[in-house]
């Protein structure tokens, strides 16, 4: 349960007002509603911060402009939260309108509750730090979550009351879903691969020269249930081949039945129970599934109430931040050609043409990027200015330092920025050891081949170009990622000829820095390693001449 609740915490949209700057406003009938029921920048990074904390306490970062088939970008999961913050302002406005709000001292009660439950586990406690920050940003973001929680179910209570009829009505309405999610069916089966040896088992089963339990031993092919006598335990609706249930749905109670043919094979079943939900009655005498049904029917209810209301009184919203506005319509856009062309004429007219205005935001070329990728159209001039005016303006994160890498790989600086980028998300992996055990319990070996070769790209790539004429801000770049890099290589690999290469890289980098940039303290670190790579060096040439030794002999 509190695993559960955390998550729920996690995602749950906390709303605060904070600050005054808006980025949605929210109207009813086409007139605004006061400010209150509007979005604020902070109240949408906070609900973007909540939606995302599990994913960043593992290492996930949104890009700032960019999708990709797995995640969106950051700003383009703001403009898919900002239709769920409205709900939860419309909420409000109708809460307000009815004196629906939960007092404070039973917010703060089920606050106090709640806290009391997950700082009983230290190992809990550690987990939201992590994610959180601290205990005080848990606790802020918890009493949002009791008070939303409070407010939702006095609104629920309000627009979807528990009655006998409404329970009976949404029962009826809904009887096919309940009996997938429901009614549950205990069977046992063999499974073997011809149907001679299914009629063949069928046939001794029935004549008592062998149980059924021993049939599935000897004979199943399905190892997972064979030793259990073909036990497959409780199954709901849904859950097996349409074939195989199909006969478990009328296969009579206890009786053997088959074979059946499926793309396993073919079974033989029998069925040992078998429910049939057929009233509410029936859910009523199981507590724990007629709590979930309960909470089914407030939820669809309350979920139907919303979009009634809003659809009633014609609730509406507009965005007011220009990111979000270009974003929105990119997206709305995105999977239509013809939508999708008309809106790169339209931003390149403004981003190139000849009345182009210096202040273009950000957001603007990152849209005209992901729409010419789309179309295929990144050879034109224009693809190439968006990518370096989105590199110089917007943040330099992500794809986009990637794709400045792939036009001006040759400049040091940014080949420096390029490669730093690899470097973090690796410093990042090693500096929190859950997520590094994750990573190797997920990845294994390739995890590790793919540190040492990122390792060996970064020092080669920027290696070449610290050999190259650059200016002395570009050559400290590329020295500061090339030592981080060769810390985190020692670091890794104790072996003794691994340690002998990247002293004498090290050596080489910290000398070169200090051509640039001479201190007492850099001065004491060339000294200290050039003696540790010295005695490194007599230990490896000791080493080696045994070897010899030992091979001649």
């Amino acid at each position: 349960m509190k695993k559960v609740l955390l998550i729920l915490l996690m995602t749950t949209l906390s709303i605060s007002l904070l600050a005054t700057e808006y980025v949605v406003k929210i109207s009813k009938s086409a007139e605004v509603l006061p400010e209150e029921f509007w979005i604020s920048r902070a109240e949408l990074n906070q609900a973007f911060d909540a939606t995302i904390a599990n994913a960043r306490s593992q290492g996930v970062e949104l890009d700032p402009y960019f999708d990709n088939m797995y995640l969106p970008s950051a700003i383009g999961l703001k403009v898919l939260i900002v239709p769920y913050i409205v709900d939860e302002k419309i909420v409000d406005f109708y809460a307000a309108e009815n004196n629906l709000f939960p007092s404070e001292s039973a917010v703060e009660s089920e606050t106090e509750a709640l806290l009391k439950i997950y700082t009983s586990d230290p190992n809990t406690v550690a987990q939201i730090e992590a994610i959180y920050g601290s205990m005080e940003n848990f606790r802020a973001e918890a009493r949002n979550y009791i008070y939303q929680s409070l407010k939702s179910n006095l609104v629920q209570s309000s627009v979807a009351p528990l009655d006998e009829e409404a329970l009976n009505a949404y029962f009826e309405q809904n009887i096919e879903e309940l009996r997938y999610d429901y009614e549950l069916i205990m069977a046992r089966h063999i499974l073997v691969t011809d149907e001679a040896t299914a009629t063949m088992l069928y046939d001794r089963i029935e004549a008592g020269e062998i149980t059924f339990g021993e049939a599935a031993l000897q004979y199943s092919i399905d190892s997972g249930t064979a030793a259990n006598g073909g036990q497959l335990g409780y199954l709901q609706r849904g859950q097996t081949v349409p074939e195989f249930e199909e006969a478990i749905l009328t296969a009579p109670i206890g009786t053997l039945y088959g074979p059946v043919k499926t793309d396993f094979g073919y079974h033989l079943i029998i069925v040992e129970e078998r429910d049939s939900l057929e009233s509410l009655q029936e859910l009523v005498a199981i507590p724990e599934i007629y709590s979930d049904f309960v909470g089914r029917y407030q939820n669809d209810a309350y979920g139907k109430w919303v979009q009634s209301y809003k659809a009633e009184n014609d609730f509406g919203f507009e965005l007011l931040d220009d990111s979000l506005l270009v974003y929105d319509q990119y997206m709305k856009v995105m999977y239509d050609e013809v939508e999708s062309m008309a809106m790169v004429v339209e931003l390149a007219a403004k981003l190139f043409g000849p009345n182009a205005k210096e202040e273009s935001i950000p957001a603007e070329y990152a849209v005209f990027v992901q729409l010419s990728d789309l179309l295929g159209l990144t050879s034109s001039p224009n693809y190439e200015l968006a990518v370096e005016k989105l590199y110089f303006t917007g943040e330099k994160r992500g794809l986009i330092v990637e794709l400045m890498y792939r036009l001006k790989g040759d400049d040091p600086v940014i080949a420096a920025e390029y490669f730093n980028t690899w470097l973090v998300e690796l410093e990042m992996i090693f500096a929190n050891p859950q997520l590094l055990q994750d990573q190797l319990s997920q990845y294994g070996q390739s995890f590790v081949d793919y540190v040492f070769n990122t390792i060996s790209e970064i020092d080669l790539s920027l290696g070449v170009l610290l050999g190259r004429d650059s200016s002395v801000d570009a050559r400290k770049m590329l020295l500061n990622v090339l030592l981080r890099n060769n810390a985190l290589a020692l670091e890794l690999n104790a072996d003794p000829l691994w340690q002998e290469e990247k002293l004498s890289a090290k050596l080489y980098y910290l000398e070169e820095y200090f051509a640039i940039e001479p201190s007492e303290i850099l001065g004491e670190e060339i000294s200290a390693t050039r003696s540790k790579l010295e005695t490194l060096q007599d230990q490896n040439l000791k080493m080696q001449e045994t070897e010899q030794a030992t091979s001649t002999n």
